[in-house]
C-alpha cells in the first residue's frame, strides 16, 4: 500500500481538486517538487502534470519514473508521450479530461488497493487512456 503519495501540478485547480480526493496526499507546487527531489527525498506514490515531467531534468525525470507509482495527469494524447515515459510497471496515464470511474481506478492503484473491476492483463496505462464508452439501455423484456 502507497503511504506517502505526493501531487504536484502546476494549475492550482488540480492541485486542490487531489487534496480533496486524496486527503493523505502532501500537496507540492512544482518548485518544492524541484527542491525535495533535488535533496534526494521520494514518495511511494507521485502524481505529475505529463508536461511538469517531461520538463525535469533527465536524471530527475529518471529518478521520479522509477517510484512505485507514477500516475501521470495530461491532456496530450499518449501515442504523442515518448515510449520510454508510459512503459514502465509502475506508470500510467490519466488522461485529461478523466471520467469518474477512470479517476476512482488510477486512485485504488496509487494506493495499491486492489479493485476487482481491473483487468489484470490490460497495462495500467492502456486502460486510462481507452477511449470512453457509452452505455446503452436494454429495451425492457416483453
Amino acid at each position: 500500500m502507497a503511504r506517502l503519495i505526493w501531487i504536484s501540478d502546476r494549475d492550482p485547480g488540480v492541485r486542490a481538486f487531489f487534496a480533496e480526493i486524496l486527503p493523505e496526499a502532501e500537496i507540492l507546487p512544482p518548485d518544492e517538487l524541484l527542491s525535495r527531489l533535488a535533496l534526494g527525498q521520494r514518495p511511494d506514490a507521485l502524481v505529475i502534470d505529463g508536461t511538469q515531467l517531461l520538463e525535469l531534468p533527465r536524471a530527475r525525470r529518471a529518478s521520479v519514473l522509477r517510484l512505485r507509482r507514477v500516475l501521470i495527469c495530461t491532456g496530450m494524447l499518449l501515442a504523442s508521450m515518448p515510449l520510454n515515459l508510459v512503459s514502465g510497471p509502475g506508470v500510467a496515464i490519466l488522461a485529461k479530461p478523466f471520467c469518474v470511474e477512470d479517476l476512482e481506478a488510477a486512485i485504488d492503484w496509487l494506493r495499491d488497493t486492489p479493485r476487482a473491476s481491473l483487468d489484470a492483463s490490460v497495462p495500467m496505462a492502456a486502460m486510462l487512456d481507452r477511449p470512453r464508452r457509452t452505455r446503452r439501455r436494454q429495451p425492457a423484456p416483453g
